[in-house]
C-alpha cells in the first residue's frame, strides 16, 4: 500500500450509556384542559406546596392511576372469591365436598358480605376524594 491509499475508519457507534438506559425518558406533555379544572390543579399545587401546577398534575396523575389499578385489583379478587364460592356450592350440592354447620356457614356468609361492604366503602370513599 502507498502514502494515501490507507484504510477508512469506521465510525464508531453511537450506544445509550447504562445510566441513561436505566433512567426512563421525561418528556413535556401538551394536553387541552378546562380552566376551572386547571385552576384547580393549581390550588392543589399551593395547598401541597408542590411549586407548580404541572408538578401537581404528575402527582395527581400517579396517584390517579395507582387508585385505579388498586381498583381494578380489588375488583378481581372479588370476582376470583365469587367464582370460588360458587364452586365449593356446587361441590357440595353435588354431594363431593362435604361442609361444617349451617352456623359457620352463615358466619363465613357474613364475613363475606362485610367484606364487600368494606370494600364498597373504601371505593366510595376513593370517588368522593378524587
Amino acid at each position: 500500500m502507498g502514502k494515501g491509499t490507507s484504510k477508512p475508519r469506521k465510525r464508531a457507534v453511537s450506544r445509550p450509556s447504562a445510566a441513561r438506559a436505566v433512567q426512563p425518558e421525561s418528556h413535556t406533555r401538551s394536553f387541552p384542559c378546562p380552566d376551572d379544572l386547571w385552576y384547580e390543579v393549581s390550588q392543589f399545587a399551593r395547598e401541597r406546596e408542590l411549586g407548580t401546577p404541572a408538578a401537581a398534575a404528575r402527582l395527581l396523575l400517579r396517584s390517579g392511576l395507582g387508585v385505579e389499578r388498586r381498583m381494578r385489583e380489588l375488583q378481581a379478587a372479588r370476582d376470583w372469591q365469587i367464582e370460588q364460592a360458587w364452586a365449593d356450592l356446587k361441590l357440595i350440592a353435588e354431594g363431593d365436598r362435604t361442609f361444617a354447620s349451617w352456623d359457620e356457614i352463615e358466619q363465613a356468609g357474613e364475613r363475606a358480605r362485610l367484606r364487600i361492604r368494606e370494600r364498597e366503602s373504601a371505593q366510595h370513599a376513593v370517588a368522593t376524594n378524587g
